[in-house]
């Protein structure tokens, strides 16, 4: 790789480290606000003689912010792997073949931890 390239790419890379750590907090942020939120119906437990259909809204709610939950924390830590590499020297390596990953990949999607061709051939 050219010294032109590599300082490119360390530029690409730093910007990359700027983004994913704010989004890092970003989701940090998000995660605190709804561990505040009861998913449990608010905690209030159906009388014995009541249908569970009658309930069924706050169990949609309950399994709603459930997933967003899960969701949340699983790009949390995709976002805590992808600075963990970074700090490796391991980033922006494909983990199935090992070559480079495109900048314009990682750009787009700087938590990517597989190059176009093997995500596409599902490589693990």
């Amino acid at each position: 790789m050219s010294e032109i390239a590599t300082t490119t790419r360390e530029g690409d890379l730093a910007k990359i480290r700027r983004q994913v750590e704010s989004e890092k907090a970003r989701l940090d942020q998000e995660l605190a606000q709804l561990a505040g939120v009861p998913t449990n119906g608010g905690g209030r437990e159906a009388p014995f003689h009541e249908h569970p259909t009658e309930h069924a809204g706050e169990m949609e709610e309950h399994e709603r912010l459930l997933a967003i939950r899960e969701n949340l924390h699983q790009m949390y830590e995709q976002c805590d792997d992808a600075l963990g590499r970074l700090e490796r020297g391991e980033y922006g390596l494909c983990r199935s073949c090992g070559t480079e990953i495109a900048i314009e990949r990682l750009r787009a999607l700087p938590y990517a931890t597989r190059c176009v061709p093997c995500k596409e051939a599902k490589r693990d």
